[in-house]
């Protein structure tokens, strides 16, 4: 058996191959003690202390991932041992690990990725594999147009036949993150209800009440008392929410100018990859469109985008998006299929072979 790894600058998913979905979920929000009992060594596996760090005043926080990347790998390494000792509750010795890496990641993420698997946690085969082209084994294809709108940053990745293009990768500094920012705007000065403990509580507000209107301004004309929701917030309060429902997710197509967006949307963030992709392979990436991530969970986005789409192509062009219920495992669940392959058990990168050739082998034998 394998344990599949997919880290994300906001959540981190984890479980064993062969699975549809992972069995661990938790939160890549690291907290640090902020005073040990004098003479006590440093114990990482207390050090950080996952999900639960912000809830307690006595810890620093930390962020071991920012837009994707490892920061603080200090922080990475013992978010792996508790993944491993705290939720999956197995030995990283007697499992390979496969490891998801995200696009455009630097060379040196992935060589310093296989010294902590083989030398912190001891894991006889490893493998580290691009998000996008799991996405698409996690959809039965091996080729399409890998849509992710994530926590801190949103990405358009063409993978043809197991590989993802990096020329034709675009990305926008738009997603999650924003999203909750500017909900907490829109809520104006209701969002003095929210104390600052309980800020994250947005996150979830976000996720259940905002949805993607597929008509921005028809929606507008709606009376505000049709489209109104409470929300119960954690201290018994309640909180109501009206237009901000779908003028939060609205940005996703339309981002406000003086945001300094890259892309007007993430329709058109698609749309110019595509037309960076070979002509002969376009048609195909056209039919294969996948949504996947977090923040395309919102209700109404993946007919929004398929239209905002199809409105910037010729008439006769075929489009076909896909929005799996499970999208937001999109990686993990590509990872875990890959992992338990028969013909895939050769590739795993084994202990000995990193110790003869060192950490370049990665480069070799992961692309």
């Amino acid at each position: 058996g394998a344990v599949v790894i997919d880290i994300g600058t906001r959540c981190s998913k984890a479980g064993f191959s062969g699975q549809l979905t992972p069995s661990a979920e938790i939160s890549t929000l690291q907290g640090c003690p902020m005073t040990r009992p004098s003479g006590l060594e440093e114990d990482k596996s207390q050090a950080f202390i996952g999900g639960e760090a912000f809830l307690s005043s006595a810890t620093e926080m930390t962020e071991p991932m920012q837009n994707g990347i490892i920061v603080n790998w200090q922080a990475a390494e013992s978010l792996l041992q508790q993944l491993f000792e705290q939720k999956l509750q197995v030995p990283p010795e007697e499992y390979a690990l496969l490891i998801s890496e995200p696009p455009l990641s630097p060379s040196s993420h992935r060589e310093k990725m296989m010294e902590v698997a083989f030398e912190s946690l001891g894991s006889p085969g490893f493998f580290v594999a691009h998000q996008p082209v799991l996405a698409t084994y996690a959809h039965g294809r091996t080729s399409g147009l890998v849509v992710n709108v994530g926590y801190a940053a949103s990405w358009a990745v063409p993978v043809h036949e197991g590989y993802s293009l990096a020329h034709a990768t675009t990305r926008m500094e738009l997603a999650g993150s924003h999203l909750s920012w500017y909900l907490m705007t829109l809520l104006g000065g209701r969002k003095s209800m929210l104390s600052k403990e309980i800020v994250y509580v947005v996150e979830d507000m976000k996720h259940e009440c905002c949805y993607v209107a597929s008509n921005f301004k028809s929606e507008c004309k709606v009376p505000p008392g049709r489209k109104s929701l409470a929300f119960a917030l954690p201290d018994g309060k309640t909180i109501t929410l009206n237009k901000e429902r779908f003028q939060c997710p609205e940005v996703l197509f339309n981002p406000p100018p003086d945001w300094a967006v890259s892309y007007g949307g993430i329709h058109e963030m698609a749309q110019r990859s595509l037309e960076q992709v070979p002509e002969e392979i376009r048609s195909t990436l056209y039919k294969n469109i996948f949504l996947c991530g977090g923040s395309t969970l919102f209700e109404g986005l993946e007919r929004r985008f398929f239209n905002e789409l199809l409105q910037s192509l010729p008439p006769d062009t075929k489009v076909g998006v896909a929005a799996m219920p499970w999208r937001l495992y999109s990686a993990w669940t590509g990872g875990s299929i890959l992992a338990s392959l028969d013909n895939f058990q050769k590739c795993w990168i084994q202990r000995d072979e990193y110790c003869e050739e060192g950490p370049r082998i990665v480069h070799q034998r992961c692309y």
